[in-house]
């Protein structure tokens, strides 16, 4: 079933390009493992308004197997763990992370 990654990160101000910057090269080929996501999308609450600091990344596996694989190359990844982590001088900060399992009606609990 579905697992959704969700990272909630708070950009600071004028650093969303930064911040986006970031993103672009975790998207790279550089870091293209056997198990990728199905998909990657990326939201901002517009409440109270577009400059809104907080940022929602939803990341998609197939499954908890898949989630668990990706998660493996990216710990285990010096440059990965680089690109993400936090300095005074990030744009961004990680608020909080959430997995989300998907509940299909039909399916057991």
């Amino acid at each position: 079933m579905t697992v959704l990654a969700k990272f909630v990160y708070e950009i600071k101000p004028g650093r969303f390009d930064d911040f986006m910057s970031i993103l672009g090269q975790a998207a790279g080929p550089e870091f293209d493992s056997p198990v990728l996501p199905s998909s990657v999308r990326l939201f901002r609450c517009v409440v109270p308004g577009p400059d809104t600091h907080i940022i929602q990344l939803f990341i998609e596996y197939p499954d908890m197997t898949a989630y668990g694989q990706r998660t493996d190359f990216e710990n285990n990844n010096f440059k990965w763990r680089a690109l993400f982590a936090e300095q005074p001088d990030s744009p961004q900060r990680l608020v909080s992370v959430e997995l989300l399992s998907e509940i299909v009606p039909s399916a057991p609990h």
